[in-house]
């Protein structure tokens, strides 16, 4: 069996991955408990405890506040799906975005620990990758693709070879970037930019309506005035109250809002998964 952490920037991204892997490569949630999970995520024939246990485990749960103590650790492990044909589960894990560096290379630095060549052939899992999905914002495409070969480099070795939508294979393992962005020639964006025309398709009224609330009533003071992003997150979250009331942009991609055939037909869903599936795995 085979492991893709994806790192997603935030909640929705997350959702958004997951919905996608579901929708185009029918791939099934996994909702086993952590003890349940394939080794070396679960419990392995060498520890009582697994990977994703023993790093619950090690945090000073009495020197952090209420507020902290009741959420994982960043980046926190957030969905799982399994793709059982080709036998590869996808590990979705929020990060809270780029400038989380150091956590994350504190994750992979147990990945590379735990996956010892002496002890691999023991496991469920034998095999993983690392897949990096980031928004593009106003820097744009190609200076997010730069900025995360400095951050990285560090850790896989040289990493000029990744591009959008590209695998690399280095000596830790398969790593591959995947941006965000409007299809405009500067490519800036983020993933509400493919969000908002999924919603305007499925529920073109209320988009409309919701869209006009928003522009007509807000200040250039206001919060959502900022960015065209958050524009339209507030945007896409107030069409679909009609469908999750009270819940957030993650909940209206999540599996109570959206339809599924909405991903399905998604051209940048299809872009993704195809990337996600296209691992090159070494055995």
């Amino acid at each position: 069996m085979r492991a893709v952490l994806i790192f997603c920037e935030g909640s929705h991204d997350v959702a958004f991955t997951q919905r996608s892997l579901g929708a185009v490569a029918q791939c099934k949630w996994v909702s086993k408990s952590i003890r349940d999970l394939p080794s070396p995520f679960g419990r392995s024939l060498t520890a009582s405890r697994g990977l994703l246990a023993t790093r619950l485990e090690r945090r000073g749960i009495e020197d952090l506040n209420l507020q902290m103590a009741t959420h994982p650790p960043l980046p926190s492990f957030e969905a799982i799906v399994e793709d059982t044909a080709s036998e590869t589960m996808f590990m979705m894990i929020r990060t809270n975005g780029k400038d989380q560096v150091d956590p994350v290379q504190n994750l992979l630095r147990d990945m590379h620990d735990t996956f010892d060549e002496t002890l691999v052939d023991t496991y469920d899992v034998t095999e993983y990758a690392a897949a990096f999905l980031f928004d593009a914002n106003a820097v744009g495409m190609t200076a997010t693709i730069d900025d995360f070969r400095q951050r990285y480099n560090n850790h896989f070795g040289d990493l000029s070879g990744v591009d959008h939508g590209t695998w690399d294979t280095t000596k830790i393992s398969p790593v591959g970037c995947f941006v965000f962005h409007d299809r405009n020639d500067d490519q800036t964006g983020t993933l509400e930019d493919h969000l908002a025309p999924m919603v305007d398709t499925e529920w073109p009224d209320r988009y409309a309506k919701a869209r006009a609330f928003i522009h007509d009533n807000r200040n250039e003071t206001d919060r959502v005035s900022r960015t065209g992003a958050s524009q339209l997150k507030a945007v896409i979250t107030a069409a679909g109250q009609f469908h999750v009331p009270g819940a957030g942009l993650t909940q209206v991609v999540g599996r109570r809002g959206l339809p599924n055939t909405v991903f399905k037909e998604s051209p940048l869903s299809k872009e993704l998964v195809a990337f996600l599936t296209a691992t090159p795995w070494a055995g």
